[in-house]
């Protein structure tokens, strides 16, 4: 298997990306499952979060989803909170398309149908490269079941926390 996270090389087309062995797999496998299914594939991967807790992704994403409300959404917080870190910006730099494509099964998975990633505006490489991904994913029939907004924010550590950014 080849690395998809971090390419040897960035992934800055969306016909690169659908061209790895994983470009797309994830929304469609999702879709697929269907929401219920997903959280369950998620739980059982033990995917935790990167945010020092390492809280399971799983039953994060059940949580929101056995919430009883008309209103769903999902946010992708790579603005880079921690002083002297640099994966958020790695992450997007390498591979934009895969971010997008996560955003969305989160979305998927616990029925949203808005998504927000957020991140600074000193990061203009980055914002170009979301922005570019998110744009191409929508023509491509990838990205247009949500709302995707990016959200370009201070450069404050503050706003990386996550109750600050919403």
């Amino acid at each position: 298997m080849n690395a998809f996270l971090l390419p040897k090389t960035p992934i800055t087309s969306i016909d690169e990306y659908l061209a790895t062995d994983v470009g797309g797999v994830g929304i469609q496998t999702a879709q697929r499952l269907g929401a219920a299914a997903t959280i369950d594939v998620i739980t059982a991967s033990g995917l935790r979060g990167r945010g020092g807790a390492g809280f399971p992704t799983g039953r994060k994403w059940a949580g929101i989803a056995g919430q009883q409300t008309s209103r769903r959404y999902v946010v992708c917080n790579a603005a880079e909170g921690e002083p002297g870190t640099f994966k958020d910006r790695a992450l997007l730099r390498a591979n934009p398309y895969q971010v997008v494509e996560g955003l969305l099964v989160a979305a998927h998975a616990v029925d949203a149908t808005e998504a927000f990633l957020c991140l600074k505006a000193s990061f203009e490489h980055e914002v170009e490269a979301i922005t570019r991904a998110v744009r191409e994913m929508q023509s491509a029939g990838i990205c247009t079941d949500y709302s995707v907004t990016i959200v370009s924010g201070p450069d404050e550590y503050l706003f990386g926390e996550e109750k600050a950014m919403l």
